[in-house]
């Protein structure tokens, strides 16, 4: 099963409504002629990216947001550019940001890496090897503590990745 935390999510298991307005939100799956369009402007994307947007056009996992492709969305990849420009656009994908703004993209390689504004660092940032271990590991999983440098103040996704026993820090 691809992305199994992200699907067991998706089942809303014991998430409150404010839990869900707040912290996780999903959206109907992008259709196959969106992927193509998709796959023929940057025939590298990965495959591990693409099942994600078959799954979810985009997604609220507390404050990380990944971009939606369809026309209209309401965290739209338009326009999201800017941040891959001073590294090639050709090369970089942005597919998301973390809650300090800093962007998710993909290399051409499938690999993850931030970038950040404050100041832009010199080239994107590694952050891990895949798609897949960017939503299953870092946003939903063992490495969310880690991210931030410790426990975020805000606790009720932290709580909830707990829960599932996805996280354990003590």
């Amino acid at each position: 099963m691809k992305f199994p935390r992200l699907q067991k999510l998706m089942q809303r298991e014991d998430m409150s409504d404010k839990f869900q307005f707040c912290w996780f939100q999903t959206y109907p799956p992008v259709g196959e002629d969106d992927i193509a369009a998709q796959k023929a402007a940057r025939p590298w994307l990965p495959d591990d990216y693409l099942e994600f947007l078959r799954l979810t056009d985009g997604a609220v996992l507390e404050m990380f947001v990944l971009y939606g492709i369809a026309e209209g969305h309401t965290h739209s990849i338009e326009n999201k550019d800017f941040y891959v420009e001073p590294y090639g656009k050709a090369d970089w994908f942005p597919v998301g940001h973390d809650p300090a703004g800093d962007a998710f993209v993909i290399h051409r390689t499938g690999s993850i890496a931030t970038i950040g504004s404050d100041p832009p660092p010199d080239e994107p940032v590694p952050l891990c090897e895949n798609f897949h271990e960017l939503i299953e590991d870092v946003c939903c999983g063992p490495r969310y503590i880690d991210y931030f440098g410790g426990p975020p103040g805000e606790r009720e996704w932290l709580d909830y990745l707990r829960g599932q026993g996805w996280v354990n820090d003590a």
